[in-house]
C-alpha cells in the first residue's frame, strides 16, 4: 500500500470521469473487463475528504486507488467505497481496507465486470473465477498507462 500514486503521471495527464454513459461503459468493458489486477496503490488521503478534512485512517470509508491491470493500464480510482457483499456496509479503514485488497491480489482476481448504479457512478466487481469478491462503487476515474508495479524498483 502506498500513501501516494506511484504509476509516474501527473495530476490531469487523462481526463477524470465522473458518470458512466454508454460509450465509456463500452471502452471499459473492451479494455480492462476481464483483466487480472496486478497490484494496488491506496492512498492515505482521498478526493472525497471535504474541506481538507480527513477521516482518521481507522474511520475512512472512501478511498482513493491505483489497480494495476495485466494489460499495463491502471485504473486510478477515485473517492471509491469497497464493498464485499453489495447488500453490506462499505469497508471502513485503511489499513483493514488495504488487506483485503491486497489478499484477494495475491490469490488472484480479476476485474470481472463493469455496471453502473442508478446515479451513472461506476462500479467494478472484482472476482475470482466469476465469483464476485469486491465491489467498488467510483465517484471519479481515470485510465492510463503504468510500467511498474508499486515496490518495483
Amino acid at each position: 500500500m502506498n500513501d501516494i500514486s506511484t504509476n509516474g503521471k501527473g495530476p490531469g495527464e487523462s481526463p477524470l470521469q465522473y458518470r458512466l454513459d454508454d460509450e465509456q461503459y463500452e471502452e471499459l468493458v473492451d479494455i480492462v473487463a476481464g483483466e487480472r489486477v496486478m497490484g494496488l496503490a491506496l492512498w492515505e488521503e482521498s478526493i472525497s475528504d471535504e474541506g481538507g478534512r480527513r477521516p482518521s485512517p481507522e474511520q475512512r470509508e472512501l478511498f482513493d486507488l491505483d489497480l494495476y491491470l495485466e494489460n499495463k493500464l491502471l485504473l486510478a480510482l477515485y473517492g471509491t467505497a469497497l464493498y464485499t457483499d453489495p447488500e453490506s456496509d462499505p469497508l471502513r479503514g485503511w489499513q483493514q481496507a488495504g488487506k483485503i485488497v491486497q489478499t484477494l491480489i495475491n490469490q488472484g482476481i480479476w476485474l470481472d465486470e463493469i455496471a453502473a448504479t442508478e446515479e451513472d457512478a461506476l462500479v467494478l466487481i472484482l472476482s475470482r473465477n466469476h465469483l464476485p469478491q469486491l465491489y467498488l462503487n467510483v465517484s471519479g476515474w481515470t485510465v492510463e498507462e503504468w510500467e511498474k508495479l508499486p515496490g518495483e524498483q
